[in-house]
């Protein structure tokens, strides 16, 4: 089986990728909606995250209120840093059990799409990496038109993440999102025929 890591910043295009390449027969493992299961209450990780950061983190469900969280978060590096201890462990351990189950299933290509992929240590699991990038000013345009994030929240996101041109360095491969979606679907399914 063949693990793709696929990653890049904020608004470049990862999710719109990852469809891409789901259409085309991959299986794709999203690490933010599973980072969001071990969110739930009950979980390990929502106990640790409720007595770090206070109750005030809650909905009126008793769920992680993410906009609320990520408020703290992005505006605090050390806090940041806080939560990402405790959820990175719990997405790597339910990860590595869905790549598992696929591994018996007999799948060809399985895709990890993991935003913060080599902070997290995610490119010693896959077999190649995929970076996508684009430049800042479509970056802020398609997460306020996505999103309705303001410019400067959009710049604090982009300055928590590893630098475009680290992510360049260290990817295998890196596709340019600063075109049209038929640009871009047509560089992955090109990709995609390459893959052995």
């Amino acid at each position: 089986m063949l693990i793709i890591g696929l990653t890049g910043g904020i608004g470049t295009g990862k999710s719109e990728v990852s469809h891409i390449l789901r259409e085309l027969g991959a299986v794709v493992i999203e690490s933010d909606k599973v980072a969001h299961q071990s969110y739930e209450p009950g979980t390990k990780a929502h106990g640790l995250i409720v007595s770090r950061f206070g109750e005030d983190v809650l909905d009126g469900s008793g769920f992680i209120d993410r906009k609320s969280l990520g408020k703290i978060v992005f505006s605090d590096p050390v806090r940041r840093l806080e939560l990402e201890k405790i959820v990175w462990p719990a997405t790597r351990e339910l990860t590595l059990a869905l790549l598992k189950k696929e591994t018996e299933c007999g799948t060809r290509v399985v895709v990890v799409e993991v935003p913060k992929l080599f902070e997290s240590g995610w490119d010693k699991v896959a077999d190649v990496v995929w970076t996508i990038e684009a430049p800042q000013s479509v970056v802020i345009q398609r997460v306020e038109r996505r999103s309705g994030m303001s410019e400067s929240d959009t710049k604090a996101r982009v300055a928590a993440q590893l630098a475009r041109q680290e992510r360049v360095d260290r990817a295998d491969i890196v596709i340019e999102n600063d075109a049209t979606l038929e640009d871009l679907r047509n560089q992955i399914s090109k990709l995609w025929e390459s893959i052995p």
